[in-house]
């Protein structure tokens, strides 16, 4: 196959595609609610990082439907940026459980 035929939207189809998309704006909704209502911060980050994903696919699945190669472009460009912040929240998240442990522990 030609690369242009894999980036057609006839592979999908276009209800596949648009169902498809659907179901991941769908999901979006409760993973705002985890992240305005998550009780710790990796809860937050979870659906934060959630959104995120959605974000990205759904950014490739227009891509796709519209046939615009510039989005796919676009995807690959923020799935770095959202993989770079995911390494710095992690760390944030590990430092500041890690200071937590030491207050306590020396607490006690």
């Amino acid at each position: 196959m030609a690369p242009q035929e894999l980036l057609s939207y006839e592979i999908l189809g276009i209800p596949a595609g648009w169902a498809a998309l659907g179901l991941l704006v769908a999901t979006v909704l409760p993973a705002i609610l985890r992240t305005a209502r998550g009780p710790q911060e990796a809860d937050r980050a979870i659906g934060a990082d959630h959104v995120f994903f959605v974000l990205v696919a759904s950014l490739a699945m227009l891509g796709l439907l519209w046939e615009r190669h510039l989005l796919l472009d676009l995807v690959v460009v923020v799935t770095l940026i959202g993989f770079i912040s995911a390494l710095i929240l992690g760390r944030y998240l590990g430092r500041s459980r890690t200071s937590v442990a030491v207050t306590e522990g020396e607490e006690a």
